[in-house]
């Protein structure tokens, strides 16, 4: 996925450094994805390997020399690929809790409980800021983007109401 959206962002955006990407990865998909700065080092790295970028370097005033990433043909090419390739929707989450309920004739029950209730109040929360950020974000973006914007944020509080619903009804059911 870092692939993706470093082209995405270099597309959308133009000519970006390094870190410009990771500012903008940072206030516009934070929401939904995590990537690291030295993540997206290496990938436009890669990138630039493969022939979907290219790198100039630019020295501004007296600041540091800089290192710009310019999205090719090819890199166009590649991110309508992966675009198109995730239109096959498919949801097969999983849950690495699960094994926890799976062993928990080793676990004590009230340790179980209390970790239960405090992600419980950890899902609260994300919710509460998605749903801040969502309005955050709507207040800023063009019209044209207002429909996405609901549609992302959405699809991520929705699931995490699911397992907050999910987490609400395991607690009382242990109980």
């Amino acid at each position: 996925m870092v692939p993706l959206y470093i082209l995405g962002i270099l597309q959308r955006f133009g000519p970006q450094h390094g870190y410009q990407i990771k500012k903008i990865i940072a206030e516009q998909l934070a929401d939904f994805t995590q990537i690291k700065l030295p993540t997206i080092y290496y990938h436009l790295e890669k990138l630039k390997a493969e022939g979907l970028l290219v790198a100039t370097n630019e020295k501004p005033g007296n600041r540091p020399e800089k290192t710009i990433y310019s999205i090719t043909d090819e890199g166009i090419k590649a991110f309508k690929n992966m675009l198109a390739g995730l239109l096959e929707f498919e949801y097969r989450p999983t849950f690495p809790s699960d094994a926890v309920f799976y062993f928990s004739e080793h676990l004590e029950t009230a340790d179980l409980l209390s970790h239960l209730t405090v992600y419980i109040e950890k899902l609260k929360k994300v919710i509460a800021v998605i749903k801040k950020h969502k309005q955050e974000t709507l207040s800023f973006v063009p019209p044209e983007y207002k429909t996405i914007v609901i549609i992302i944020f959405s699809h991520h509080e929705h699931h995490y109401q699911a397992e907050l619903a999910w987490a609400e009804e395991t607690l009382n059911s242990l109980k």
